[in-house]
């Protein structure tokens, strides 16, 4: 449960009362980390830094590597030490433990993000961790070079946020101890503190003392500091390990056999991964595949993929055939994306091959593409085995499997459909296959716009197509007396379920152009309708600054409810000035000084 008023001020008590006998040293002892080697044949700790432990001058061990070696440390901590303060033990930052930020945040699918952070803690907690690295999300404010930071940043403190509860084992982001999960090390200082949110609820302002990410630089970056500040940031240090019960229990949390494993993070993995895949183009329908006689044909560079994913068609019914489109590459090659002279013969074999199926699956990875300070592009043998393909058979499908998005000016304007499904991971060709037959529908929406947008071949932000279109009632906008309600109705005309992630962007008097202010996922039964509904509170309409955070100003407002950030349902209403008024204050202190109020509470 969360921290009641009373725990909470008795904790903060007991800190005070242990920082009051620490000395110097041992205070700037709780902000030192040692660093355990990797390999369990070697020794754990140096002498030195053994000697510093016992002296409490150690806070933080990263990377333990058996809960029995973490249990070890901790006793050194509290048994052989003049105060007793238990240890933190971090996990090392290993962005390979996590999809790309950018992959997970194409899901756009907050509850998918957290149970894959649950599952990730409940495993670092077998291992004796208490304080999990969580991935960067900075990456989505940065690699847009077509729009504003802004939406790739609203997206980003949303999966930040998820990643911190899951991590936390928290709902409302408040509670460190609850399900002996662990502190969350962020590394993301300029997304800003959003507090804890969800996409369907108000966005809210959380204390800070209450955020349970922690900013592992800004904990450990003053070692040399004195006087306040240093009391200051060990005072921090110590209340997390008071909320997270170390100094009740110091072993409880580095004893995996007592902790209760529950559920695969491997499969949290994959389902997410399947939630990430975007279908960008989908001519004519080509998507999904139907069972026939004819084989499909799957063709790639050398990889391997084709076949894997083959033999994932085949299992569902979908016979294939598979083909690699180039020459043979040579490692030692300085050029692996070069066009050589044997690649014709092998791209007109390829080619004839795809004029006698009825469709040709073509995938790419990192190896096929030149990089660039941009979106990848295909390299020169790649394309032109792209550009073959695409001339013999009208149904032609691009899977790519790249970090980013492919530039979409290195694609043929024909090309039938295009399913990007991220970096490769273990078992990737499951959800691929999967989509590709209309098992899994495809759910990813792109995280940032590719291309320009007078370009035919431009996507833009929030895009990513499903099986099937929803179709839309216009915008419906109404007043309350706090509030402003958007809506839509969407109906499915398919004879199949549609799932759909539906956003919403707002422009302010004060904004040039419309920004991602929510998002909710809906699955519209075959036949059926569902409303997408958002109340519109301060966080939504308002802007934040120093002395009113969220404040609503009078004016038009253009609201915009649809599948991306251009094609939605768009219109303009006045909001006058004593409703927003009424948006940014609270209810409870409606008819008080805003500014004051603020300052009272």
């Amino acid at each position: 449960m969360p921290l009641t008023a009373a725990l909470r001020s008795n904790l903060l008590h007991f800190v005070e009362d242990l920082l009051s006998y620490m000395t110097t040293a041992e205070k700037r002892g709780q902000l030192e980390t040692a660093m355990l080697p990797l390999r369990e044949s070697e020794n754990a700790l140096d002498h030195q830094t053994l000697r510093k432990l016992r002296a409490g001058q150690v806070g933080t061990v990263i990377g333990p590597r058996s809960p029995a070696e973490a249990t070890e440390l901790q006793r050194l901590a509290v048994e052989e030490t003049r105060l007793g303060i238990p240890l933190l033990f971090a996990d090392r930052i290993d962005e390979a433990a996590w999809p790309s930020p950018l992959a997970m945040a194409a899901s756009w699918d907050v509850e998918a993000v957290e149970n894959l952070a649950r599952h990730k803690a409940i495993e670092a907690n077998t291992r004796g961790v208490t304080w999990v690295a969580a991935p960067s999300f900075r990456s989505l404010a940065t690699t847009s070079r077509y729009r504003s930071s802004s939406e790739f940043t609203f997206l980003a403190r949303y999966l930040r946020d998820a990643v911190v509860r899951g991590l936390s084992g928290s709902e409302n982001g408040r509670d460190l101890a609850r399900f002996g999960h662990a502190l969350v090390l962020l590394r993301d200082g300029d997304l800003g503190s959003s507090g804890i949110t969800r996409p369907d609820d108000e966005p809210t302002e959380a204390p800070s003392e209450a955020f349970i990410g922690r900013d592992f630089s800004s904990w450990h970056a003053d070692v040399g500091a004195d006087g306040p500040k240093l009391d200051q940031t060990v005072r921090r240090i110590l209340m997390a390990k008071a909320q997270l019960g170390l100094f009740r229990d110091p072993f409880k949390r580095v004893e995996g056999s007592r902790l209760a494993v529950s559920g695969d993070y491997a499969a949290a993995r994959a389902a997410l991964a399947r939630k990430s895949m975007i279908l960008l183009r989908n001519e004519d329908s080509v998507l999904p595949l139907q069972v026939q006689s004819e084989p499909v044909l799957c063709v790639d560079c050398g990889s391997g993929m084709g076949e894997a994913v083959g033999e994932r068609l085949a299992a569902r019914g979908i016979a294939y055939r598979k083909l690699t489109g180039l020459a043979l590459r040579q490692e030692a090659l300085d050029q692996p994306n070069a066009l050589f002279a044997a690649d014709g013969m092998a791209i007109g074999i390829a080619a004839n091959a795809a004029s006698r199926a009825r469709a040709v699956m073509l995938f790419v990875g990192e190896a096929d593409c030149e990089p660039g300070p941009g979106l990848p592009r295909l390299g020169p043998a790649a394309k032109a085995l792209l550009a073959g393909l695409v001339h013999a058979n009208a149904h032609c499908l691009l899977i790519s499997a790249t970090a980013l998005p492919l530039d979409p000016t290195c694609l043929p304007k024909d090309l039938a459909a295009h399913l990007h499904a991220w970096s490769p991971e273990t078992g990737f060709e499951e959800p691929i296959a999967a989509i590709l037959t209309g098992e899994s529908p495809p759910q990813g929406k792109l995280p940032m716009a590719l291309g320009e947008p007078e370009q035919p071949q431009f996507h833009p932000f929030g895009h990513g197509l499903t099986y099937g279109t929803l179709q839309s009632s216009p915008l419906t906008v109404e007043f309350g007396c706090d509030s402003v309600i958007a809506h839509v109705k969407l109906t499915n005309p398919h004879p199949h379920p549609v799932c759909e992630t539906v956003q919403l962007y707002v422009r302010t008097p004060h904004t040039p152009d419309l920004r991602l202010r929510g998002f909710q996922r809906l699955e519209v039964p075959a036949g059926g309708s569902q409303e997408a509904r958002f109340q519109l509170s301060a966080a939504h309409l308002g802007e934040a600054n120093d002395s009113a955070p969220w404040r609503v100003q009078s004016g038009r407002f253009a609201i915009s409810i649809g599948c991306d950030s251009v094609s939605g349902q768009t219109g303009e209403v006045d909001i006058p000035a004593d409703l927003a008024r009424a948006i940014s204050v609270p209810a409870a202190l409606r008819g008080l000084d805003y500014i004051g109020a603020r300052n009272s509470g």
